[in-house]
């Protein structure tokens, strides 16, 4: 029932939209790819508002429903099941038809669950400039040809957008080549691609801008790459460029430095979890200073399909060189911990927890002055954010925390039974 619902919701919610596109004329830049496409919007929209009237999505409802309300800079209800609701949305939206649309640049995620979506967005929203983050395994249990069928439907922005701006770093070059090569326009981001870092600067061929960067990771800096590109391709000025630049920070729940307690400092990177993020949120533990511990929490990962196993050993064993390993989760607990231990970590420095909090509480009593702890897991049945919480040095960054709503409360307390 439930689901003829939302089919009946988000093609009344589709046919609004299709006219809000006919009846305003603005450019549209769309993030599409297996991660990384929030915190590269955001980024990509602060720069832009150098120059441009801005509207972008905030939070990450990228889907049928979420994503004609997006359109509309109408928040998510939280009864999207009730009529009242969709009543509320639908007249919203007419309001918003038939007045001055303030803005005139829409950046927005188009996200894919199931082969299909991807190409079924693109009837209707219009991207000028198209950005894919990354291919990479994601819900492969929706995907049962692989990441091959992967990048076929994350690869089908490039068909609907005047430009492709791609991160090389993620995205093979076996995919790259495939769907982009007859293309005439393709901007690549990346460590050594056309738009990159070399040291403080963001590089352009040979244009070189100074940069200030306030997020942490290489990963993350790709985000910063992505919308110089973007702002560069729609005609900011260097200057432009470099101010947006420095005034992106760190989003919810993706590797945000936090305060922890008895001196300690956190990463929170606990939005949600796949292969390449986890390894990637190793790789800047392994290089963030630290007088103390480099602690990892690591949640279990979620809709990777058959192959989960195999995906969990392999993010074990790059999670071998850390000084305490504590997981959370099923499938973390049963192959990511022991596949680190299997590739030389001590068996002594891992530690299997049943609940988010439980891993929050055996940290909490022993935490000590410079040891840095990163957080990281999927959402639905882990929820490492709540092991977050309980590490915190002050107690007002819980809203810095994802999933702190009273639903995403109510639904954590009847999952696990040492939830406060």
């Amino acid at each position: 029932m439930k689901a003829r619902l939302r089919r009946l919701a988000a093609r009344l919610f589709e046919f609004q939209t299709r006219r809000l596109f006919r009846a305003r004329h603005f450019k549209i830049v769309g993030v599409a790819g297996a991660v990384g496409k929030t915190s590269t919007k955001l980024a990509i929209a602060t720069v832009l508002r150098e120059k441009y009237q801005v509207l972008v999505q905030h939070g990450s409802f990228n889907d049928e429903i979420g994503l004609p309300l997006a359109c509309f800079n109408i928040p998510l209800p939280a009864h999207i099941f009730n009529p009242i609701s969709w009543m509320s949305v639908l007249i919203r939206m007419e309001v918003t038809l038939h007045r001055p649309f303030p803005f005139n640049l829409l950046v927005i995620e188009i996200g894919t669950d199931k082969p299909g979506e991807i190409p079924h967005t693109l009837t209707y929203l219009k991207p000028y400039i198209g950005v894919i983050t990354a291919v990479t395994p994601e819900h492969m249990e929706y995907f049962p040809g692989g990441l091959d069928q992967v990048a076929a439907e994350e690869m089908a922005l490039a068909d609907a957008v005047k430009t492709v701006v791609v991160n090389e770093d993620a995205v093979p070059a076996k995919y790259r080549d495939r769907y982009l090569e007859r293309h005439p326009h393709v901007i690549g981001y990346g460590a050594h691609a056309e738009v990159r870092w070399e040291g403080d600067k963001v590089v352009f061929g040979k244009s070189k801008i100074a940069a200030e960067s306030h997020v942490i990771g290489s990963h993350m800096r790709l985000t910063l790459l992505a919308a110089a590109a973007v702002a560069h391709e729609l005609d900011l000025t260097n200057e432009q460029i470099a101010k947006g630049v420095a005034k992106v920070h760190p989003v919810v729940g993706r590797m945000n430095p936090l305060a922890g307690i008895n001196g300690s400092r956190l990463i929170d990177d606990t939005y949600n979890s796949s292969p390449d993020a986890v390894v990637a949120a190793l790789v800047t533990l392994a290089e963030t200073p630290a007088t103390g511990r480099r602690i990892a929490v690591l949640g279990s990962m979620n809709e990777l399909g058959p192959d989960s196993q195999r995906y969990h050993e392999e993010v074990g064993a790059h999670a071998a060189g850390v000084d305490l390993l504590v997981t959370v989760g099923e499938l973390a607990n049963k192959h990511l911990g022991p596949a680190a231990v299997k590739a030389g970590l001590d068996p002594t420095r891992f530690k299997p927890a049943d609940s988010p909090v439980a891993a929050g509480n055996y940290l909490k009593s022993m935490l000590t002055p410079g040891d840095v702890v990163l957080v990281k897991g999927s959402q639905n049945g882990v929820f490492t954010e709540e092991a977050t919480k309980l590490l915190l040095a002050n107690s007002a960054d819980v809203k810095k925390l994802v999933r702190q709503s009273p639903a995403w409360l109510r639904r954590k307390r009847k999952q696990f039974p040492d939830f406060i």
